[in-house]
């Protein structure tokens, strides 16, 4: 599946560089897609341009540059070079599915893009903040509005903890669901003796307001026998931190040690006894999932879903005096420390091992993948796919499927199979085409169909001598060389990778086999109308949160490139004809008078005319296997 994740500051995360701003979402960010890449998806991320090549790929991951943070002059910057190079970067992508981290104003501009251009767009919350009704991260009311539409118009919406599920149910009436923030793999498990004895307390993160570090100053002052590090940048608030920091260089037993390479971090927790948390809010801090990892024990002001306290990972409370008594407890209490050190082991492993929790986000995105939107599509229609070939034509979608059946067996007609061949059927939906081959041939027939509920309509004909199950058309369950005949009418199309399809087919034909399928004609003058309708109008009835049953690959091919490619896969043509004939608007395809027209055309116009190849909406190919295309006997 092909990834998008826009994430503006993560080039130093994903890069391992220590330049630039990089936090919670950013090293989230690369978690994601470095675990992506690795399990075979196509990774695409876009941040900022903060150097390197133009895209550059890192650890198979795809990124694309926006413009410099700095570019452009103030006020229009907004719109150019800023929302310009992401428009531009989001249609380059070219993406399965859209991803964003985080409440910005880029949000709304992700959403947007992508529900003009029917893409999916999944928003993963970062923090509580994201969801309350104030936003307090967002300083601006055009960035509150954008975000608001983004969130909004999210296909998905992903939270951290039960607690923001709520918060975005109540505040906004969004449905949301819950998956575990992944944490980065322990480097080797520590000396939980050594850990201890340490009687060192370290607080992680940028020195900023929302972080409360004068909590810390305030602990440490109480706990002169206790030492203390902190492991962060102070440039996030210049003002806050000129104002704090002099005073906390007059505490001697806090050292501060600044922004430090991701490398020592593993060596910093393996020398800590506990972690200290005083922030505001948070989401679900990455350094909880660190610390847990090795053993380090937590004391917060913020408790996710009250996991620190119902775990007994640590202790959790608003209560400063509170704190400054937790820490004192822990560090001299050895039988209880060791006990919240083994308790933290066990719940990061079982709920938040990195492998287990990116699965859960695999899934999701999967889940809105072309494959998986197609199999809806297809089961939706299941309901009355039958009642198309067998009912009178009302549309010319009914005689486009008619029409492809009666040349089908017309071709079949004509070959020399026996009872004792084998008939394929590939994209049989309900059956119905399946069962008129085999009752015209009376061969052994196997019918095949991504679609279970197509499938299940299917098997309730029950033919003899018809075998039915729920198949991919580029991995086909039949061993090499098996049928005398392959039928796929109508099924190409809907298969991105559909030269993966005819290898297949290619595959499980005898010598000389014969293979008859339908695509949509690129000539087509109504598949041309239907086209030009789809790029003026799609984009408008998405705004306008229009329901649209659209499929997003839909192929069509000009009768040559269809030879070359047939050629390229082992086949020779016999026989193609063009079919259903129309040249109305497509919003006329229903109306009385477009069916009849479309009916005269398909009697008067000869197949070898020039009107053929411009009005006939499908092409049908009878084929034969020339040769054998890296089969394995």
């Amino acid at each position: 599946m092909k990834i998008c994740i826009v994430a503006h500051y993560a080039y130093g995360a994903l890069t391992g560089e220590e330049s630039g701003h990089i936090g919670g979402v950013e090293r989230q960010t690369a978690l994601l897609s470095e675990w992506l890449a690795a399990n075979g998806h196509e990774v695409i991320v876009i941040t900022w341009d903060e150097g390197g090549s133009h895209p550059e790929i890192i650890k198979n991951i795809k990124i694309m540059k926006l413009c410099k943070i700095t570019d452009g002059f103030p006020l229009i910057r907004f719109f150019t070079p800023r929302w310009y190079s992401l428009i531009k970067a989001l249609k380059q992508s070219d993406a399965d599915l859209y991803y964003h981290n985080c409440a910005e104003y880029v949000t709304g501009q992700i959403a947007l893009w992508a529900k003009m251009n029917n893409k999916p767009f999944i928003y993963t919350v970062a923090s509580d903040a994201d969801c309350e009704t104030h936003l307090p991260k967002l300083q601006t009311k055009r960035d509150r509005l954008l975000f608001l539409y983004g969130l909004r118009n999210a296909n998905k919406i992903i939270c951290q903890t039960n607690k923001q599920k709520k918060m975005l149910a109540k505040n906004y009436n969004l449905v949301s669901q819950v998956i575990p923030m992944p944490g980065t793999p322990a480097k080797g498990r520590p000396d939980s003796e050594h850990q201890f004895n340490q009687r060192k307390v370290i607080w992680v993160g940028r020195i900023q307001t929302v972080k409360r570090i004068e909590w810390l100053i305030d602990i440490a002052e109480k706990l002169p026998d206790v030492s203390f590090e902190v492991i962060g940048p102070n440039n996030h608030n210049y003002e806050y931190t000129e104002n704090i920091l002099p005073r906390a260089s007059k505490v001697t037993n806090i050292k501060f040690l600044g922004k430090i390479c991701r490398d020592e971090m593993p060596n910093i927790y393996k020398n800590a006894t506990l972690l200290l948390n005083t922030s505001i809010y948070e989401g679900f801090p990455n350094t909880f999932l660190e610390a847990w990892s090795y053993g380090v024990p937590t004391v917060c002001s913020v408790d996710p879903d009250d996991i620190i306290n119902s775990h007994n990972l640590g202790y959790a409370t608003i209560i400063q005096e509170e704190l400054t008594e937790a820490l004192k407890k822990l560090v001299n209490n050895r039988q209880q420390w060791k006990q919240c050190s083994l308790n933290s082991i066990r719940y990061y492993t079982k709920n938040h091992s990195l492998d287990q929790v990116q699965r859960k986000f695999e899934q999701e995105f999967l889940a809105f993948s072309y494959e998986k939107k197609t199999q809806k599509y297809f089961n939706q229609k299941s309901k009355r796919w039958g009642e198309y070939y067998n009912s009178k034509a009302n549309s010319i979608s009914h005689l486009d499927l008619q029409t492809r059946v009666e040349y089908a067996i017309k071709y079949l007609s004509s070959s020399t199979m026996t009872s004792k061949d084998v008939l394929v059927d590939v994209g049989c939906g309900t059956g119905n085409g399946t069962v008129a081959f085999r009752k015209k041939i009376g061969c052994i027939t196997y019918g095949v169909d991504f679609a279970n509920e197509m499938i299940k309509k299917a098997k309730s004909q029950h033919v003899e001598n018809i075998y039915f199950q729920v198949a991919d058309a580029t991995k086909l369950p039949f061993e090499n060389k098996l049928a005398s005949s392959l039928v796929s009418l109508g099924t190409l199309e809907y298969i991105p990778n559909y030269q993966d399809a005819l290898n297949e087919f290619n595959r499980v034909l005898k010598s000389n086999g014969q293979l008859i399928f339908s695509v949509p004609n690129k000539h087509s003058l109504f598949r041309k109308l239907r086209n030009i309708g789809k790029k003026l109008i799609r984009p408008i009835q998405r705004l306008r949160n229009k329901s649209i049953d659209e499929q997003e690959y839909h192929k069509q091919w000009y009768p040559t490139e269809l030879t070359n490619e047939l050629v390229g896969c082992g086949f020779a043509i016999n026989e193609s004809n063009f079919f259903t004939y129309g040249f109305l608007n497509p919003k006329l395809v229903h109306t009385k008078a477009n069916i009849k027209l479309c009916c005269l055309l398909n009697k008067k116009i000869k197949n070898t005319s020039v009107f053929a190849k411009y009005l006939a909406h499908s092409i049908i190919v009878n084929a034969n296997k020339t040769n054998d295309l890296n089969i394995k006997d």
